[in-house]
């Protein structure tokens, strides 16, 4: 494995997915938006991005009633889990997905807390909550991809992937996954490019995703 690829390893995006008042309020449209904030763990590629994802959701879906009780556990609970206090912040989660079991975003919290304490099936299990509410939301199957690709779980983690650009053609984040994925733990080469091509068209100024192209075309011979 080159040094590119070890680097690589560590440059999987990670979600903070926060339950503001735009995306947790009852919805009489088909569609929200999520600003997504996606963290680089040891980039050096530039500073925090942030993607806008509009999330197509059916206006008939059941939607949950925020009371002030739900919305001040959910704030302390996500400043626990900032302050690295995990099993405060779990609790707390836990408390807040039942409160709003039609609203994915705090069982998509609730697995990021425990995957930082390496609860991997509890993370799953989450995930899965997240997507029996929301089974399109394409951060919660992104998360779940991510967790797949960490247990060995490839080519579910893959159809995941092709899921989520099927809906969000243009959700570039997953096309980088989808990339590193394909490169460097399923040596499908063809597709690592196709998808690191596209996501380095939009993120025009991340160096490092180009460094893997070129360094694809190269063995490619083009």
């Amino acid at each position: 494995m080159s040094d590119n690829h070890e680097i690589k390893d560590k440059l999987i995006m990670k979600f903070q997915y926060p339950m503001s008042s735009s995306v947790m309020k009852p919805h009489r449209t088909a569609a929200m938006v999520v600003l997504v904030t996606c963290v680089l763990y040891g980039c050096a590629s530039g500073p925090t991005k942030k993607e806008e994802v509009i999330i197509n959701k059916p206006a008939s879906a059941p939607a949950d009633v925020i009371t002030s009780e739900v919305r001040a556990d959910f704030d302390a609970a996500m400043a626990h889990i900032k302050a690295e206090e995990y099993d405060a912040g779990i609790e707390l989660l836990n408390k807040v997905v039942k409160a709003v079991p039609n609203t994915a975003i705090p069982s998509i919290n609730l697995a990021l807390a425990y995957k930082k304490t390496d609860k991997l099936k509890l993370a799953e299990e989450s995930l899965k909550l997240a997507l029996n509410a929301e089974a399109d939301n394409p951060v919660a199957n992104n998360e779940l991809a991510l967790l797949y690709r960490k247990i060995g779980r490839f080519t579910e983690a893959r159809k995941l992937y092709e899921k989520i650009l099927d809906k969000y053609p243009h959700f570039r984040i997953v096309h980088k996954n989808l990339g590193i994925l394909c490169d460097l733990y399923m040596k499908d080469y063809e597709c690592a490019l196709k998808h690191y091509v596209f996501y380095s068209d939009v993120v025009q100024d991340d160096k490092t995703v180009k460094i893997w192209i070129a360094d694809l075309q190269k063995r490619a011979g083009r």
